[in-house]
């Protein structure tokens, strides 16, 4: 498998098409190639790897690690400023080896309280019952993680954009926070991708994807990524291999070719998102939207400072749970679906689907009522997706 060192003058559009592999004469292949062998033929070399506990460097077994992964692990690596990148089989998987390799056992996590569902199941329904003690704090104010600081604590956890009410973390005042306190930071990226956020160069330790949303781009696999330093993800290779989450090759290589038009196709998201968040706002079943280019949201002077675009998510909020509900069914291009980050138009109904297992006071702390509808804006034309919601709205009025 080519391997090579990136030009530094080369954009972030360009690394998603070159940063991962480029062919040469010897390995002529301009598309890196699938490997699919589950092991591999062992030599003196291979031995004297192991030996030397050197492993995750050793093409032995495809748990371990795989020629494919290992392209595409360089290209995300390149994208986010990284030493390192791993991927896993999922990005829950990813996040589960991420906190068992850095958290201390028995330590507390500190992890913001606008978090997606299923990270919050996590932390609460599999760490809390292993010894970590979970504390919330509100990402909305850093402070909160000041107060929420203590001698014990070795992780905080933050997405860079909150699932799903688009919350912008002040990523360089919470790393301050956290570092004067002894702990690493953990941010969950999958909302900003490289293209709009590298939290690395904020001074986070460790940056994670869903990579089934935008980096896939595609809605056609599932997949993880951790992204940080050598040091630190070592012993979260070693919880890769342990647990066995690591990514299947013919993932690897859908991945692989869905970062080729990142750059591209998140423009288009953006665009497509500031568009209809526009339109929502003026409409007048809309209760409120959130997105963070509308100088309305809380985020918006954060977001103006640290993200390129301001991303392909828009919420809004109807009068109730059933007006919800009638929109998502109405609706004739968007899609009904859960995920995010594909090239369709998807929504989805927070109360309903990714915070459901809440209850309804949890819910109303983070700010999601009933009626909120997540929109994961495509690459469809912003001017259809324009009449699909606005005949969607219109025929409240009507029911």
């Amino acid at each position: 498998m080519s391997q090579h060192t990136p030009d530094p003058k080369w954009s972030v559009a360009t690394l998603c098409v070159h940063g991962g592999h480029r062919p040469t004469p010897e390995a002529p292949d301009v598309v890196a190639p699938t490997s699919r062998s589950s092991t591999f033929l062992q030599d003196e070399t291979t031995y004297a790897k192991i030996a030397a506990g050197r492993t995750a460097e050793a093409l032995v077994y495809t748990r371990y690690g795989n020629p494919t992964l290992d392209s595409v692990e360089r290209s995300l690596a390149v994208l986010e400023g990284a030493e390192r990148a791993l991927v896993f089989a999922s990005g829950m998987a990813a996040l589960h080896a991420a906190v068992l390799g850095t958290a201390r056992t028995g330590s507390t996590i500190v992890a913001s309280k606008q978090l997606y569902g299923g990270t919050r199941d996590l932390l609460l329904g599999g760490f809390s019952e292993l010894g970590f003690v979970i504390r919330e704090f509100d990402v909305a104010d850093p402070e909160s993680l000041a107060r929420a600081m203590s001698a014990d604590v070795s992780l905080v956890l933050c997405e860079s954009v909150s699932n799903p009410t688009l919350v912008v973390a002040d990523l360089p005042r919470i790393v301050a926070l956290a570092h004067a306190g002894g702990a690493k930071v953990l941010v969950d990226a999958t909302f900003v991708t490289p293209i709009l956020e590298r939290p690395i160069e904020h001074g986070v330790d460790l940056v994670m994807h869903s990579a089934t949303k935008y980096l896939g781009g595609h809605s056609d696999l599932i997949a993880g990524v951790i992204c940080g330093g050598r040091t630190e993800l070592d012993t979260v290779w070693t919880w890769r291999k342990r647990a066995g989450g690591c990514l299947d090759p013919e993932a690897a290589f859908l991945l692989a070719r869905g970062l080729k038009t990142l750059a591209i196709r998140m423009r288009a998201h953006c665009e497509g998102a500031a568009h209809l968040a526009g339109v929502l706002a003026g409409h007048p079943r809309v209760v409120r939207v959130l997105h963070p280019a509308l100088p309305s949201h809380p985020s918006h002077s954060v977001a103006a400072r640290l993200l390129e675009l301001p991303g392909g998510m828009v919420s809004f909020e109807v009068a109730s749970g059933e007006a919800a509900l009638t929109i998502a069914r109405s609706l004739t291009l968007a899609l009904d679906a859960p995920s995010l980050g594909g090239v369709e138009t998807l929504v989805s109904l927070p109360a309903f689907m990714s915070h459901v297992h809440l209850t309804e006071e949890e819910r109303l702390a983070v700010g999601i009522r009933a009626g909120l509808v997540r929109v994961s804006v495509g690459i469809e034309d912003p001017r259809d997706l324009e009449r699909d919601f606005v005949q969607a709205l219109d025929g409240l009025g009507e029911s």
